[in-house]
């Protein structure tokens, strides 16, 4: 019982087509047991045989699938699966070796589940080779990032930091240069040009980057905004996009 209940432990429900799907798509190996709608059952069947998983697959009434996930009260869920914790890699694993283009993503204590999964989602589709997030005082990699990344969590590696502010040094030391998001930045322009290692840094959706980090960043950037009464700035994940697409072409 103790091995069963332990098992649990280390595993997370998922549910949803785009978190699903992504997941057996990419992390086929990572899944433990899969429940699906059995009304719904002719979606899901060829791909379930495709990645070999009919063995763990089971076909559920909708009323008994809706009380597996009792974190996920969406009603229009046809498919839950059970799947090993996310882990995270070390900041190794996230470096290329130079002289290689590399995208990292570090976020400072950012606290709203949508921008995280937001910023998930687009750093994947950039190309980013990985984000840092800090392991206290900041939103967290669960099952609700499945969601609200649509799935891009299973494709992104990410480091948990203890301390922000050695990583950043660390990745300096590794040959990246490194730029934060701040509203007292140089003006990002069409004739702007971030390096071809770079480190963009976002922060949390009221303070901003923290002081200590804006310190030890090489560039401090900003968006081009208009001024309107009552709208200070822009949502921390769309200011970050912006920035990603401008780093994309500008370092092809």
């Amino acid at each position: 019982d103790f091995l069963i209940f332990n098992c649990y432990l280390k595993t997370m429900y998922i549910s949803g087509d785009n978190s699903c799907l992504s997941c057996i798509f990419n992390n086929p190996q990572k899944i433990k047991e899969i429940f699906i709608n059995s009304e719904k059952s002719n979606i899901y069947k060829q791909i379930i045989e495709k990645h070999k998983l009919k063995g763990i697959t089971r076909y559920l009434p909708k009323r008994e699938l809706l009380k597996i996930d009792k974190e996920d009260k969406r009603s229009s869920n046809n498919i839950i699966i059970r799947r090993e914790k996310y882990t995270s890699v070390s900041l190794s694993e996230i470096v290329t070796p130079k002289p290689k283009n590399s995208l990292i993503i570090l976020i400072d204590q950012l606290n709203d589940q949508n921008n995280l999964g937001n910023i998930i989602r687009t750093s994947s589709l950039i190309g980013a080779d990985g984000i840092v997030i800090p392991e206290h005082s900041s939103a967290q990699i669960n099952n609700t990032t499945s969601t609200t990344s649509s799935g891009a969590i299973e494709v992104l590696k990410f480091n948990i930091s203890k301390n922000i502010s050695r990583t950043l040094e660390e990745l300096k030391k590794l040959g990246y240069w490194t730029y934060s998001l701040d509203m007292t930045g140089k003006k990002l322009t069409k004739k702007y040009n971030f390096d071809k290692r770079t480190v963009l840094i976002v922060g949390n959706e009221g303070r901003g980057v923290r002081k200590n980090i804006l310190n030890k960043s090489d560039f401090k950037i900003m968006i081009p905004q208009e001024k309107i009464n009552g709208v200070d700035s822009y949502n921390a994940a769309n200011s970050l996009a912006i920035a990603l697409y401008h780093y994309k072409i500008t370092s092809q």
